[in-house]
């Protein structure tokens, strides 16, 4: 018989708290919580030392001997000229020798500077090359030369003459333009070059 004074029991001991929802009967198991990142992420694969590297442009072939005579002997037909122009005026003007020397070496000169340094620097040759149609470019690049390159590409061209003309016609190496860094190509094979027209 039970005590008078026990008191009751819980109606919800043991059972589960009404508040509590249940848990899903199709809930999957949890994952684990996932640690911190790597500090020393995965680096790309290194490019293989077997693949073929790209393809680059070919630097134009030097033009043939002929054609580099051709351009010297139109160039310097234009210096003469501008020399013979101002001996026929310093004859007419009656000034004495030594002006008249300073006046045809003058003309001679400024001349061959405006059109091998001034001219190739801004149209990429000079006159007589334009007429055999060739162009001058840097040997590495294939780009237009700078003034100093042409400044001493001209004055090499002075100081190497003879050595230039021996060199064009037996295809040496020894000529203003290789230590200068320069070359002489056909403007036809600078224009495959470059894919577009060389203005």
């Amino acid at each position: 018989m039970p005590h008078p004074y026990q008191g009751a029991q819980q109606p919800y001991q043991g059972a589960q708290h009404p508040y509590q929802e249940p848990q899903h009967p199709y809930q999957g198991p949890q994952q684990p919580p996932q640690g911190p990142a790597h500090p020393y992420p995965p680096q790309p694969a290194p490019h293989s030392p077997y693949a073929p590297p790209a393809a680059t442009p070919r630097i134009p072939d030097e033009a043939n001997p002929l054609r580099r005579l051709g351009a010297i002997f139109l160039d310097g037909l234009l210096a003469l000229t501008a020399a013979y122009v101002a001996l026929r005026s310093a004859g007419q003007a009656g000034l004495p020798t030594l002006q008249t020397f300073y006046a045809v070496a003058g003309a001679a000169f400024g001349l061959s500077f405006l059109n091998h340094v001034l001219l190739t620097r801004i149209a990429g040759a000079s006159l007589g090359k334009f007429a055999v149609r060739t162009r001058v470019i840097r040997e590495t690049d294939a780009s237009r030369p700078r003034l100093p390159r042409l400044f001493r590409r001209w004055l090499g061209g002075y100081l190497f003459l003879v050595i230039w003309i021996i060199a064009a016609c037996f295809d040496l190496e020894d000529d203003p333009e290789d230590f200068c860094g320069l070359r002489l190509v056909r403007y036809r094979d600078l224009r495959a070059f470059t894919g577009a027209p060389i203005r």
